[in-house]
């Protein structure tokens, strides 16, 4: 859902129309594979919670097929976005021409390393952020977690969008949303305790299907190219997102009376 508010940010940073004038729609492909698989995902957690729960030893079923879907989706993405790629890299690359390929994989390995060693002492202090506050976990982990672990994509966002490079900043978000569910099925085969899923609060279905609805919103957006923007700040689509997340997240606080 953060990844989904980048969206918003990046409609508001951007000038003239609203950015949804200025993106292809072949995001709506993977914009949809990310609805499908979101689909698949509350499906499973709602199936376990009502006690229809199949298992491949401590495996939930859905890990197997979250992985199956996830590779025909990138799979799918990648043919049908080949040439635009080619070209989209072509013209990055006219711009950096000093940057060397080694030069730019040694940054990158270094920023990723940075990413990860951070990660890992991440979940210990939002664990104890929901102690110390008496917070539910999915409220800390749909906001904070998710705030916390979204900040390269809007170091990304803002980036592309200040070289114009506006649906490389999509894509990486849309990326990024099936990326995050495939590691749902990296959870449950180290979970070994049971399907993942099945230990998991019901309450992250509000969650699945707010994205749900704020991935339709920006297929909307995408297919409908609306110009205006509501008192010239933002379009409607990015205000009905941004609805849809405070929404969640107001919903998730309420909820946590009587929680753990």
């Amino acid at each position: 859902m953060f990844n989904l508010g980048l969206i918003v940010l990046l409609d508001f940073f951007h000038r003239g129309a609203s950015v949804y004038t200025r993106l292809s729609q072949g995001h709506i492909l993977s914009a949809g594979f990310s609805v499908m698989l979101l689909g698949l995902v509350g499906f499973s957690i709602l199936a376990e919670h009502q006690g229809l729960s199949l298992t491949l030893g401590h495996v939930g079923l859905s890990t197997p097929l979250i992985m199956l879907f996830y590779g025909v989706a990138v799979y799918t993405v990648f043919q049908y976005e080949r040439s635009s790629l080619r070209e989209h890299t072509g013209e990055l690359a006219e711009r950096y021409p000093h940057m060397t390929l080694r030069k730019a994989g040694l940054r990158y390995l270094i920023a990723a390393t940075v990413v990860v060693g951070i990660g890992l002492r991440l979940p210990m202090t939002a664990e104890h952020m929901a102690v110390v506050m008496g917070w539910d976990r999915t409220f800390v982990g749909t906001l904070f977690v998710a705030l916390a672990t979204s900040l390269p994509e809007v170091a990304v966002t803002i980036s592309a969008l200040r070289i114009g490079a506006l649906d490389l900043a999509l894509s990486d978000l849309f990326g990024s949303n099936l990326f995050d569910l495939m590691i749902v099925a990296f959870d449950d085969l180290a979970y070994t305790r049971g399907s993942l899923l099945a230990a998991v609060s019901p309450m992250h279905l509000i969650s699945a299907q707010s994205a749900i609805m704020m991935t339709g919103i920006a297929i909307v957006g995408l297919l409908y190219r609306p110009r205006n923007r509501v008192l010239k700040t933002v379009g409607w689509a990015s205000l009905l997102m941004l609805s849809v997340y405070i929404l969640n997240i107001t919903v998730l606080f309420l909820s946590q009376d009587g929680r753990s």
